[in-house]
């Protein structure tokens, strides 16, 4: 049954279930077009194509800079699910669609290894799932077929990969059923459609069905989790875009900072990447001020007061500081006491008047509480936030404002430029001072039950998934340089505070936290320096690990021995790329802490505390 609008979609779930997750059945089928008959799930979803994949086959998807081979014959089923965004009857709009695109890949009958790990999107999601001569499906996903498992991905219910167009119709509105699409109808078709997908093809259910998801697929895994945890047995969710109508909207921050304190924008790029090679410089400073072990990277950013107000290294020669009189000659990296407070607001995150707070306690920073006029946090001391500086973040406000002309150009920003006929009008942005932006983080998030569908995903309340007996496993980097850190602690401690304390929660939910990991679905690590091998990082499923092993599939397999065999994940050890040095990471709120005496390379060294 299709979970279409005004349904109630949890009976529809249950309807799902109910005739879908069936026992063992008699007969199966092969890869060829028979599955688009056989397949006819309701009304509303239709087999766009069949595709035999053999083993040895070079497989191009989306996020790939190289192929991903194929390790053994696969089936890819590509389906589209209707209505779509009814309201739009333009078909050259970037806001048409016919439904949400999926695909899914099925290994060979011999080599399924009776579990479905369905995959998430990332930013704007989009792809090729509903054309028959493309791939939409990232990499792991890919990958995770590769090595037996059947895997589902969605295009989110629109076509134009990591393009934002789609969120305003043609005629300038909000894309109401897009965007309903996109926050949660998308991720229950692609859980039921998978499900039944795979019944029929094998014969017979899954014995487990696990999410796994990062980034925008990471809060499209946690909607779930909030709302329809019956869907799967376990979810993997990695940073994870929570809380979206703040960070998203309050990003364009450092811009309002910028044009307020320093008289320029993105618009100015001269003046903005030479701000932005000082900010890299201040960076640089703080991680030389708060790394205690010498690692290069910072274990706890949240713990660095480091500010450049107060470093005569990071001041321009001469400048009067607080406390300090500045020594660097060298201007292309020096700051004013303007510059260097712009920064100390930038770091401090958005507020109603541009107000910051330097004693800021690290407790604080870390997501336990908002400071003074803060609206949400920001990015960690270290993080490098050059695009931050360089080009405006600001399609957040556009859909908060409900006007496209509040979006940037491809003057201002570096993202694809929202594409609608209403208006050629842009960078309306540039207008907001501190009030307007507040506003526009306080109308973006009253209008989430209406016109976003609560895209926030920011429900604490998690009583039935406990019921359930469902399990999570969550880690989101500490320099993660697209969504702040502090706000996913943020919503963990909330989630503790309704559901018990940190034991209860542990008995279903396990967050950790990782030094030195940046954004990445595969693994990334991002210093000052920017790529550093030397910083330990999860394994995980993707380009360079595309036959993974248990034990290189670290966090995904600590969930699947807590499913299936009811080990809670504890310590998880993790190692740098060139295995120059080890630590444990730990279930929060442990801490991974350096015991100040001895080798920072070496795993003996470090603790859980």
């Amino acid at each position: 049954m299709s979970i279409t609008r005004g349904t109630n979609i949890s009976a529809a779930l249950l309807l799902a279930a109910c005739c879908h997750l069936t026992p063992a059945l008699a007969d199966t089928l092969s890869c060829d077009d028979g599955i688009k008959t056989a397949f006819r799930p309701d009304a509303d979803t239709s087999v766009v194509a069949v595709r035999l994949v053999k083993k040895g086959e070079e497989l191009k998807a989306i996020d790939a800079p190289q192929p991903v081979t194929a390790a053994a014959d696969l089936c890819l089923v590509k389906l589209l699910v209707g209505p779509g965004a009814t309201a739009e009857k333009d078909k050259n709009a970037r806001s048409y669609s016919e439904g949400i695109g999926i695909e899914v890949w099925l290994p060979t009958h011999a080599n399924w290894n009776e579990r479905i790990r369905n995959y998430g999107g990332g930013g704007w999601v989009g792809g090729g799932h509903r054309y028959a001569d493309k791939i939409g499906s990232k990499v792991p996903a890919i990958v995770n077929a590769n090595i037996g498992y059947a895997s589902g991905t969605t295009d989110a219910g629109q076509p134009w990969y990591q393009d934002g167009s789609f969120a305003f119709l043609s005629d300038g509105k909000v894309n109401v059923e897009s965007l309903r699409d996109f926050s949660v109808r998308a991720m229950v078709e692609q859980a039921v459609k998978t499900k039944a997908l795979v019944n029929l093809y094998y014969g017979k259910a899954p014995k487990y069905a696990y999410y796994d998801g990062h980034s925008q697929g990471g809060r499209q895994g946690m909607k779930l989790v909030q709302e329809y945890p019956e869907l799967y047995d376990g979810y993997m969710i990695a940073q994870p875009a929570l809380s979206i109508a703040k960070f998203g909207t309050a990003g364009l921050y450092p811009q309002i900072v910028m044009k307020t304190e320093l008289g320029f924008t993105s618009a100015n790029k001269a003046e903005a990447t030479a701000f932005a090679a000082k900010v890299a410089a201040a960076n640089k400073r703080a991680v030389a001020a708060c790394d205690k072990a010498g690692l290069g990277f910072l274990l706890d950013p949240f713990a660095c007061d480091y500010n450049p107000a107060r470093d005569a290294d990071m001041l321009c020669a001469g400048v009067a500081g607080e406390g300090v009189t500045g020594s660097n000659a060298d201007a292309a990296v020096c700051m004013s006491l303007k510059e260097a407070n712009a920064l100390n607001r930038i770091w401090y995150g958005a507020t109603s008047d541009g107000s910051f707070d330097v004693a800021q306690s690290a407790d604080a920073r870390s997501g336990k509480s908002l400071g003074k006029n803060q609206l949400w946090w920001t990015f960690t001391k270290s993080t490098a936030i050059g695009t931050l500086i360089t080009s405006a973040s600001a399609y957040g406000v556009a859909l908060a404002l409900q006007d496209v002309s509040y979006a940037p150009d491809a003057s201002t920003s570096s993202g694809a430029p929202i594409t609608n006929a209403s208006t050629n009008v842009r960078n309306k942005w540039l207008e907001l001072d501190y009030a307007g932006l507040a506003d526009a983080v306080n109308k973006g998030v009253a209008l989430q039950p209406t016109l976003f569908s609560d895209l926030i995903t920011d429900k604490a309340d998690l009583g039935k998934l406990r019921e359930l007996g469902r399990k999570v496993v969550v880690y989101t980097g500490l320099v993660d340089d697209a969504i702040p850190p502090a706000g996913n602690i943020n919503y963990h401690e909330r989630v503790v505070a309704a559901m018990g304390g940190h034991a209860e929660v542990q008995k279903f939910m396990r967050m950790y936290l990782l030094p030195g990991s940046a954004h990445s679905s595969q693994g990334r690590a991002y210093t000052v320096g920017g790529k550093n091998d030397t910083v330990p990082l999860p394994k995980l499923p993707g380009n360079a690990n595309q036959t993974p092993t248990r034990e290189q599939d670290q966090f995904f397999t600590a969930l699947v021995d807590w499913v299936e065999e009811g080990t809670a994940p504890g310590e998880i050890l993790l190692t740098s790329r060139d295995n120059s040095v080890s630590y444990p990471v730990c279930v929060y709120p442990l801490r991974t802490t350096w015991s100040g005496n001895g080798d920072a390379k070496q795993a003996s060294s470090f603790s859980c505390r």
